[in-house]
């Protein structure tokens, strides 16, 4: 199964997908060290001042405590659903159906934090936002390190190493018939990186234009709240009707590669990935129960 690792800005998407993009043992560990996680993974990119860090600690336990009430019960159905499917081979509106679900988890969770995402960007100043750019920078050199350079040949087998790297963390080991199968799925599916790291830089582009309206306009709160679900939106969906395409394209081959992935698997690697999934909702009822304490 493919579920591969995301990493954003966007403070809230963090929140949403903790539980589907880490490979960690234990759900529950990271989860309950959300705050810490967040609080060192956003310092990163944006390099808070005392202030901030004041506010973050503020403004975190709330929200985290209102993700775990609203947003884990919703994930701990959807894990359900996808278990339930993996008695068979997911159909290829299936595997759309589970790249629609997560992108709608991050949304849900990017609501409850726009207002302190809000509070937060209007404390942006004029250096932060040149540190967060020197970031880009610096993840967009490793980006390209890791997918740009080389033959096609080179490219396409990094990429089919971390997609066999993810699918046995769900199946267990594969056969080298299911991998050659993989790989012919691979060369089929996935996207131009050239074209991915295009639109890369344009989602870097469209934060940093934003932050530095922001910064230097300081518009009402709910200005700044329109303005970032617009940016929102704009990642999510594109905003040229090329991009928008792409965008569309992008989630049809996640899923098309996610079905035809569980197509490989004998009955014994679904039933682990089945064990798999009921351990991390095995977890999640876990987090939620432990709201009342």
């Amino acid at each position: 199964m493919v579920i591969s690792k995301t990493r954003s800005i966007l403070i809230s998407l963090a929140l949403s997908l903790t539980f589907l993009i880490s490979s960690c043992s234990s759900i529950q560990i990271a989860y309950n060290q959300a705050d810490f996680l967040l609080k060192w993974w956003l310092d990163d990119y944006l390099d808070f001042t005392d202030e901030q860090e004041k506010f973050y600690a503020q403004a975190i336990p709330p929200l985290l405590k209102k993700h775990r009430q609203e947003e884990l019960p919703k994930a701990l159905q959807k894990l359900r659903q996808l278990r339930a499917k993996l008695d068979k081979p997911l159909s290829e509106e299936d595997g759309t159906l589970v790249v629609h679900e997560i992108k709608t988890l991050s949304k849900e969770s990017i609501y409850l934090a726009q207002d302190d995402l809000a509070k937060l960007v209007l404390t942006l100043d004029v250096k932060q936002i040149q540190y967060l750019q020197n970031t880009f920078n610096k993840l967009n050199i490793k980006f390209q390190n890791d997918y740009l350079k080389g033959s096609a040949e080179d490219r396409l087998s990094k990429r089919l190493e971390k997609i066999i790297e993810r699918t046995e963390a769900f199946s267990g080991d594969l056969s080298k018939s299911q991998k050659s199968q993989l790989k012919d799925i691979a060369k089929e599916y996935l996207l131009d990186m050239q074209i991915v790291y295009q639109t890369r830089i344009f989602k870097q582009q469209l934060i940093l234009s934003t932050l530095k309206k922001i910064s230097s306009e300081q518009p009402t709160l709910p200005q700044v709240k329109t303005l970032l679900n617009q940016l929102f939106t704009e990642i999510e969906l594109g905003s040229t009707t090329e991009q928008k395409e792409f965008e569309k394209k992008r989630d049809l081959h996640s899923g098309i590669i996610l079905s035809k992935t569980t197509e490989l698997l004998d009955q014994s690697q679904r039933k682990k990935a089945q064990e798999k999934i009921r351990a991390w909702e095995n977890e999640l009822q876990t987090l939620i129960q432990q709201k009342t304490k």
